[in-house]
């Protein structure tokens, strides 16, 4: 066929192919811009260390002048060992702070000098302090206190190279970085807006061409059913395009659109042989007709039901593609419901029948917001048991309309399950505004006109050959009803038994 072409995968691919690409050249912009901010404050890091190295180092010198005074005036051995001993720890950080200071002479001339003047002063007092040392017992010499003052000079040589000239060379070579920095920094930005602007650019090309491959074939398929809707069946067929899902909607249109025109040029048919053949060959023609009757409204029962999920589930996949989280979530919750609702079970697991009764509390529960609260427990052996199909929901619905909705600021569904004497219950009770105690035994009776309570009693009979029970009660002091199911732990019925329709 001509749109045979045209097939690209399914929604699902299309979106993850898109979005995965769109992540992608997002992240990969993202980490080269981080890699370059990072790599910028590494190095601006760097610098900041480095006056906190100089600020340490003049520190740590005023220290070192102090122990050095002390030691010379000290006259005690003891004590004076013990200044030494400081005097030794602080040599080693001053060493420290020194390497830190440190830089080579291609980097930068001027620093490198004031560095090796510092190193070299700071040798020259290690030394002066030894002679002094050993002329402890010549304090009064002339040599004496020259090497003393001598030596406290180089400390102030040492404190004015590190404050007044190591300092502001490092700060001029910084500023001349600074403003190297500030001009790369407005070239990223600039690069960066390149990039987003780019990006936005496709994202929304992308987006506008996916929502057109969208929005084309649902608008064909919406003008084909107003065709079919005013009788006309000789359109031409929707092209196959889209998605896969689409794809199978548009088929499913095509072929009952050709299924109805075929029909109703049967029935045209068979108007025009009425007024020409025999009473008999009359009657039977009309039963033939009854019967393709019947066979094509089951043929659309079966096809109805599927085009409708399908339908749900495109517009499931549009809204959560267009970021509408709540309306997925509901819809997938009303697909659900349908699906369930629809389809022929002897029997089910309690796990699937208590997700059935979620999904309707969560769409009532959009629809009452805070005037609703619910509650599911049920625990985890019993998921597997077998039950009949939607005997709670009922009862959950009874609540939720005659209950809670009466009732302004609302109340809480809660449902139970329990294993009690061999025996599964089934409890599912409301807060809303109770049931008259006169009425339990009225709308619990054979005859009664709740049909929808009589179907689940008759039901549950014929599955469990009577030892299923169901009893309706006042709870919560007369403001609520309890509604209790009782079931045998292992079900007893015939397999294949079908509820009576009634």
């Amino acid at each position: 066929m001509r749109g045979e072409a045209k097939q690209q995968g399914s929604l699902r691919e299309w979106l993850l192919t898109y979005n995965l690409g769109m992540l992608l050249i997002i992240l990969v912009v993202a980490i080269i811009l981080f890699g370059l901010l990072f790599n910028l404050l590494e190095q601006m890091q760097s610098r900041n260390s480095r006056y906190e190295a100089v600020n340490t180092f003049s520190r740590q010198l005023g220290l070192h002048r102090g122990l050095f005074s002390g030691i010379t005036a000290e006259g005690d051995p003891r004590r004076r060992a013990g200044l030494l001993e400081e005097m030794a720890i602080l040599d080693r950080d001053l060493r420290v702070s020194l390497h830190r200071l440190q830089v080579d002479h291609a980097g930068d001339r001027e620093r490198h000098f004031i560095q090796r003047g510092i190193a070299n002063g700071l040798q020259f007092i290690d030394e002066a302090r030894e002679i002094l040392l050993s002329m402890a017992d010549r304090r009064q010499t002339p040599e004496y206190f020259s090497l003393y003052y001598t030596t406290e000079k180089v400390y102030s040589y040492l404190q004015d190279y590190a404050v007044n000239r190591y300092l502001p060379s490092l700060v001029r070579s910084d500023i001349a970085w600074i403003l190297a920095t500030e001009h790369e920094i407005l070239n990223y930005r600039a690069v960066s807006i390149l990039f987003f602007i780019l990006i936005a650019i496709i994202y929304g090309v992308v987006t506008y061409e996916m929502n057109m491959r969208l929005v084309r074939p649902v608008s064909a398929m919406v003008d084909a059913a107003r065709e079919i809707f005013h009788g006309r069946f000789d359109g031409t067929e929707i092209p196959l395009e889209g998605p896969a899902e689409i794809r199978y909607l548009e088929q499913s249109m095509n072929q009952m659109r050709a299924s109805l025109k075929e029909r109703m040029e049967m029935i045209e048919r068979n108007a025009l042989l009425e007024k020409t053949v025999h009473r008999q060959e009359l009657e039977r023609i009309k039963t033939t007709r009854e019967l393709e009757k019947a066979r094509y409204q089951t043929l659309q029962s079966q096809i109805n039901p599927h085009f409708l999920f399908n339908t749900l589930n495109v517009i499931s996949r549009t809204a959560l593609f267009e970021g509408a989280h709540t309306t997925v979530d509901l819809l997938d919750s009303l697909a659900s419901i349908f699906r369930y609702s629809l389809q022929l079970h002897d029997d089910v697991t309690l796990q699937e029948e208590l997700q059935f009764v979620r999904r309707y509390l969560t769409i009532q529960q959009h629809r009452f917001k805070e005037r609703l609260r619910f509650s599911v427990e049920s625990p985890a052996d019993l998921d597997e048991l077998r039950i009949p199909p939607l005997i709670i929901q009922p009862f959950v619905e009874n609540a939720m309309i005659h209950g809670l909705e009466p009732k302004v600021e609302g109340g809480e569904v809660a449902i139970a399950v329990i294993e009690e004497a061999g025996q599964v219950l089934i409890t599912v009770t409301d807060t809303g505004v109770g049931i008259d105690p006169a009425r339990i035994d009225a709308v619990t009776a054979k005859d009664s006109r709740r049909i929808g309570i009589r179907n689940i009693t008759d039901r549950l009979e014929l599955y469990y050959k009577g030892r299923a029970s169901v009893a309706i009660a006042p709870a919560n002091g007369g403001e609520g009803t309890r509604v209790s199911i009782r079931l045998p732990r292992r079900s007893g019925g015939r397999k294949h038994v079908h509820a009576p329709r009634r």
